[in-house]
């Protein structure tokens, strides 16, 4: 028999088995990363918070119906309603925007995540700064009388009337698009718009006009960010690295670089110790911080410890948009899997993340949020990075093996923090609620950043307003109040986006105002040259007019340039004329200098002269 040939395959298919089984695998892996991190449930990386406040002001909780006065150092996020009382003041930082809010104002967050930042103001006066704004980028402000979108960076300031559906918008440098039910327009530098609905639908269109208390404020504000010695080692993403400035001192460290050190500790400090744990959704167990700097060291970068102390090491501080984390911490203890039922753990424990120590979250989150989060926190290489995560998705899947990793500040005296569970979920203090940690429970203790099985109480989400203090709580009906609101098209998370070039529909929220006045629907009035001031502006003294009335016209200043007291001459010109008379007669030096000659020598001898003036003055002194 004749032996059989050997198949032959033709050389395209030789080439197409090995690409087929490349895209098989590849296949493969996205279904098993899609299945174990969640594709699609990524929190936001950005973040809003409370870094100053003048005065008081409370927060509403998304989802909840009572108002907590914590605000300083709370993460703030969309469904979040502030309200500042009468009085009051604020600033708040969103990323590298800043926000400045007047006394009686209501802002709401309505959305704010990587690309889109969606506010909504019903009352009050706002000043906004912007740094950038990226092509993608929205930022986006809903008022009862119009929707307003800032195109630019640049700096604005917005109005709005507390009951007549009225507000103004004032561009002090960038781009912005307004639109009411009166129409649709652009705002330059310079220029500002005052919007009505209603009835007395339409926009005025103006110079920009004069700055009051609130724009001298932001503008003194401005100024001292602008000098900012922690903007050069860290990135203006960074929520809350303003703050770093007076608290503390940068050193240059051979191995870590540029280090942040801060002063005045007690002597027991450690990081995430003073303070206390509150449930921030969508991540869980966030850290709140007393230091009025804790806010960029606990949610951004990682910590060191040095023969001097403690000192905080920041991410990069370009090319990579810092994302926000909870708490950067790994936990300490048995796995909650341990327990038959998990409220019966006696103490929780955590300890602070090291340098370049890469960071898993508790929540689900997809393999993009995992690098862009320890990329710009930490000073890893990109492959090196990459395999750490390679490696923790591999012991994931080898029965959960992942807390065996050893943390480097593990073993360092007095790093560790433990407290007892109903300090953990109770928002009590933790440096006044401490356990001491026992050596043998620390030596085989599993630490891991994984999610605790620990779940929220009553008084875990923040510490509502005490019942004796005074306060102007904010009225149900101001925060309600129906604006104009945009209906973009919509991602599948329910992101807003916008497509380059295009406007986005609008969807009106108001009553129907088919029956306004005809000679102000969809008009443009330009006022070229303002008249006479006539009222003050909205936030001084609100005019409010009868519906069916033509709006009284509000001047606005076209000059925002020196004050007259520089038109006088000034004053310190006579007083540098008086003192001028008394250094005219010359000195006495001088008048030896001005003396006529000597007179000849045949008159009279010098040499006799001279000693007989020294006789008489020999004579005169013995009393002669």
């Amino acid at each position: 028999m004749a032996p059989a040939e050997p198949a032959v395959i033709s050389r395209p298919t030789r080439f197409l088995l090995p690409a087929l089984l490349l895209l098989l695998g590849a296949l493969l892996y996205a279904v098993r990363a899609s299945a174990d991190v969640g594709i699609g449930d990524d929190p936001p990386g950005r973040v809003a918070r409370v870094n100053l406040l003048d005065g008081h002001g409370s927060v509403q909780l998304a989802g909840s119906e009572s108002w907590v006065e914590d605000l300083v150092n709370r993460p703030l996020t969309g469904g979040d309603k502030l309200w500042i009382e009468s009085g009051a003041r604020a600033e708040v930082h969103i990323g590298s925007a800043v926000l400045r809010l007047g006394a009686s104002t209501a802002l709401q967050f309505i959305t704010i995540d990587d690309r889109t930042i969606r506010l909504r103001v019903t009352a009050g006066a706002l000043s906004v700064r912007l740094r950038q704004l990226d092509t993608d980028e929205v930022f986006n402000i809903e008022t009862p009388a119009g929707d307003i979108e800032l195109m630019e960076p640049g700096g604005y300031r917005l109005d709005v009337a507390d009951r007549d559906e009225r507000a103004r918008i004032a561009v002090w440098s960038g781009r912005a698009r307004v639109q009411g039910e009166g129409g649709l327009q652009v705002l330059h530098t310079n220029e500002s718009a005052e919007i009505f609905g209603g009835d007395q639908a339409g926009i005025e269109v103006a110079a920009a006009g004069g700055t009051d208390s609130l724009d001298l404020w932001a503008e003194d504000r401005d100024r001292r960010e602008d000098e900012s010695r922690s903007a050069r080692y860290v990135s203006r993403d960074v929520v809350g690295y303003e703050t770093l400035d007076g608290y503390g001192d940068w050193v240059v460290d051979p191995i870590y670089g540029s280090v942040w050190v801060p002063q005045h500790l007690a002597y027991d400090w450690a990081p995430f110790r003073f303070g206390y744990w509150s449930w921030v959704g969508p991540w869980g167990w966030t850290w709140i911080d007393d230091a009025p700097w804790g806010f960029a060291p606990c949610h951004y970068g990682r910590w060191i410890h040095r023969g001097e102390g403690w000192g905080w090491v920041p991410g990069p501080v370009h090319g990579h948009r810092p994302i926000f984390a909870p708490a950067l911490v790994a936990w300490v203890g048995a796995r909650p899997e341990r327990y038959t039922d998990p409220r019966h753990a006696p103490r929780v424990g955590w300890v602070p993340l090291g340098y370049n120590e890469v960071y898993r979250p508790p929540y689900h989150a997809s393999r993009d949020y995992l690098q862009n989060a320890n990329a710009s926190n930490t000073h890893l290489e990109r492959g090196v990075l990459t395999r750490t995560l390679d490696q923790m998705r591999d012991d994931d899947a080898h029965d959960g093996q992942r807390g065996q990793h050893r943390y480097m500040h593990q073993d360092v005296p007095g790093a560790v923090t433990t407290v007892s569970r109903d300090t953990f979920i109770s928002a009590r203090p933790v440096g006044r609620n401490l356990l001491k940690p026992n050596a043998d429970e620390l030596r085989g203790a599993n630490v891991h950043t994984g999610a605790i099985d620990i779940k929220p109480g009553a008084q875990s989400f923040g510490r509502e307003l005490p019942r004796d203090r005074p306060v102007s709580r904010p009225d149900r009906a101001i925060f309600e109040r129906p604006v104009m609101s945009s209906n973009p098209e919509v991602s599948p998370r329910g992101t807003p986006v916008r497509v380059p070039g295009t406007m986005p529909q609008r969807r009106l929220e108001v009553p129907d105002t088919s029956a306004r006045a005809p000679d102000r629907a969809g008009a443009f009035t330009l006022r070229n040259a303002p008249p006479q001031q006539s009222s003050p502006p909205v936030r001084e003294a609100p005019v409010r007019e009868p519906r069916g009335r033509e709006p009284r016209v509000r001047e606005v200043p076209s000059v925002r340039d020196v004050p007259p007291t520089r038109e006088l001459p000034p004053p310190p010109r006579p007083v540098q004329v008086t003192p001028r008379p008394t250094h005219t007669p010359p000195a006495p030096p001088v008048q030896h200098t001005e003396r006529p000659p000597p007179p000849p020598p045949q008159s009279s001898p010098p040499p006799a002269h001279t000693h007989q003036d020294h006789a008489d003055r020999t004579d005169h002194g013995r009393g002669r």
